[in-house]
């Protein structure tokens, strides 16, 4: 029997980590990135110079800048690419999707301008032949601490149970990364976006010296906005509470591994947004998803004190103390 074949869509450490995970159960593996020095990084000298640059990787991971040679052989399809760069890699990949391959989303967001989930970009732009191969995985699942295979549990989440679904179960299930099946797409999708917000807040009253009392009370208020807010879109509650919820806030909001809290940090401590990308360097999805998430709570007519602020400060430019002590009077 072959060996099965994976193409990870975006060789950053979300991808790189997941390639680990990917060989552990025999796929072969292989990338496809727009990152020239990242290209000649993995197929020559076997490491990836932008995620993980000190971690060798195996010999057999080929990297590809066409995307088309990078999927042609492809079993399972992983698009780890920035939320806001799937719509456009879908588009670039679908004509040379093998038909009967399994397609799952690593990214964390929602469309700027439509407010749509990964899952649902992906149906438009694949088409109606692929709906019911989509799926994305989501909980805590820190790329630092996944590479190192520590124990972890994610959420796969499809509309409905398939042959294509089990597979991608078995695809990345094995003795230290447990996989649990549900079929609330929209409760996952939503629980791995507003954790990010509320892990650049937690990182900025971090920043701040803000005392572990403030930062529990605040951040409590945050996790009931954030299972409001699922509630309110067509989520189910048990997801609110599961590890693609409250789990994957837990390990967001106090990681110092997590890059939406130490661009948080980096805020809290008085610098630029623009100068807390600069030195965080990796995709911050939390930035883009705060903006997004103050239209929708306007548009649903939702009440997120916390989410409003996160706005103020990042958005807005106001100073982060007095945005946290209108705060405090008023929760």
């Amino acid at each position: 029997m072959p060996q099965a074949q994976a193409t990870i869509l975006g060789a950053g450490a979300i991808g790189t980590a997941m390639a680990t995970v990917l060989q552990e159960n025999k796929y072969k593996v292989s990338f496809w990135d727009i990152n020239e020095e990242v290209i000649d990084s993995i197929n020559l000298f076997h490491k990836n110079s932008r995620a993980f640059p000190n971690l060798g990787l195996e010999k057999s991971i080929r990297a590809y800048k066409d995307i088309g040679k990078s999927v042609a052989s492809a079993d399972l399809v992983v698009f780890a690419v920035a939320s806001r760069a799937v719509r456009e890699v879908a588009a670039s990949v679908k004509d040379h999707l093998p038909r009967n391959c399994m397609i799952v989303s690593l990214a964390k967001g929602l469309e700027d301008s439509t407010f749509k989930t990964m899952p649902q970009v992906l149906r438009e732009e694949l088409g109606g032949d692929f709906s019911h191969q989509i799926a994305v995985l989501s909980g805590p699942m820190l790329a630092d601490h996944l590479i190192t295979k520590n124990p972890t549990c994610a959420m796969l989440a499809s509309e409905k149970s398939n042959t294509y679904i089990k597979r991608a179960k078995e695809a990345f299930e094995n003795d230290w990364f447990k996989i649990i099946e549900t079929r609330d797409v929209t409760g996952v999708c939503l629980g791995g976006v507003v954790k990010n917000a509320l892990a650049v807040c937690s990182g900025i009253m971090d920043g701040m010296g803000l005392s572990p009392n403030t930062r529990a009370w605040i951040l409590t208020e945050g996790f009931r906005e954030m299972a409001r807010l699922i509630w309110k879109m067509g989520g189910q509650e048990e997801t609110v509470y599961s590890v693609a919820g409250f789990g994957d806030f837990l390990a967001t909001a106090f990681s110092d591994s997590s890059r939406n809290h130490e661009f948080g940090e980096f805020i809290g401590k008085g610098k630029t947004v623009t100068r807390a990308l600069q030195t965080v360097r990796e995709t911050v999805e939390g930035l883009g998803i705060i903006e997004v998430l103050h239209k929708i709570a306007l548009k649903e007519k939702l009440n997120l004190p916390v989410l409003a602020s996160l706005f103020d400060i990042v958005i807005q430019k106001k100073k982060a103390t007095k945005v946290f002590e209108e705060l405090e009077r008023n929760l």
